[in-house]
């Protein structure tokens, strides 16, 4: 299994990849909106938008610094136990854990920041992420005897004021859904903490594949 690249939208669901910040962007007005856009964002269609200038990527936390991290998992869903001793199955009850809906309105925080988590520490903190993604999927492994291949597509948002995960998405093939891998990883995500950042919310779009 190889984990794939890993694309941020950022702060407001802009689309950002790791080295978007651009010196020669120009800074636009606040605009319309009511007047509500604060520093470092614009009205676009009715809706404040980050302004991903000059000033904006200087505020953020874009250094590469070097974050400790748990080794690369170098065996992916593989069975560690004896199936003939596991109990009978129960799936993780993810039925509290909230879906990550892109189209429902966020409250702004007109007082945060323009900071995000840097893309190692993001890496860092997903490496954690992995090792229960796949104990996970050595789970199911064990009870299915084996696993199908395919990718699975995660899609979260993490509160920068708190470092907590308030929604979830996963998409898998039907092979990577059996013995409630789903569930199993949308619990791993959603109780994940990241640190905290003095910005919006950060939308993360992940994914994994397995061969």
């Amino acid at each position: 299994m190889r984990r794939r690249a890993v694309t941020l939208i950022a702060l407001l669901g802009l689309g950002l990849a790791a080295s978007s910040c651009k010196k020669t962007a120009e800074t636009r007005s606040p605009g319309d909106c009511d007047g509500i856009c604060g520093k470092y964002t614009h009205c676009e269609d009715g809706q404040c938008v980050v302004d991903y200038a000059t000033s904006v990527c200087d505020g953020l936390s874009t250094e590469l610094d070097e974050v400790e991290s748990l080794p690369p998992i170098l065996t992916w869903g593989a069975c560690e136990v004896d199936p003939s001793t596991l109990p009978e199955f129960a799936a993780v009850d993810d039925s509290r854990i909230p879906a990550y809906d892109p189209g429902k309105a966020t409250v702004l925080d007109m007082n945060a920041g323009s900071e995000r988590l840097d893309d190692n520490r993001l890496m860092s903190e997903m490496r954690t992420i992995e090792h229960k993604l796949n104990e996970c999927l050595s789970l199911a492994s064990c009870y299915n005897n084996g696993l199908g291949s395919g990718r699975i597509d995660f899609e979260f948002r993490i509160v920068g004021k708190t470092g907590a995960v308030d929604g979830v998405n996963i998409k898998a093939p039907e092979e990577l859904t059996v013995y409630g891998i789903v569930p199993c990883a949308r619990k791993a995500v959603f109780e994940h903490r990241f640190p905290t950042f003095d910005g919006q919310h950060m939308v993360v779009n992940y994914s994994v594949e397995l061969d």
